[in-house]
């Protein structure tokens, strides 16, 4: 009898390292901007934006005050951010049902 080996069919997630050095960056300090990171730090906005994204620890959504470190959210800053990205999500699933009539109604197309 072998052994079976468990099979995973997720893809791993590749973090990039800084993305530690943001969340202790963060630590204790309340929401940011991209631009007051940057000015903090040797990243510009869009490398901001990026490692924040790759963290789960780290929040913002559409017309927040910037980022801030899930543990250091009150419970009222948390339910506002959970239902911004709810709704975010609702509206891009809309966008996609919506072009996805519009494309295939469309004539077939051949190469």
């Amino acid at each position: 009898m072998s052994e079976q080996i468990p099979l995973s069919f997720e893809k791993p997630k590749i973090v990039d390292p800084k993305v530690a050095d943001l969340v202790e960056f963060l630590r204790g300090k309340g929401w940011m901007t991209a631009a007051q990171i940057a000015a903090q730090t040797a990243w510009d906005d869009r490398r901001v934006l990026d490692l924040a994204s790759q963290s789960d620890s780290v929040i913002s959504y559409p017309g927040s005050p910037g980022y801030k470190l899930l543990c250091d959210c009150w419970l009222s800053e948390y339910e506002h951010y959970r239902l911004a990205r709810r709704h975010q999500a609702r509206e891009m699933i809309g966008k996609v049902i919506r072009t996805d009539r519009i494309f295939y109604r469309r004539p077939a197309m051949t190469l």
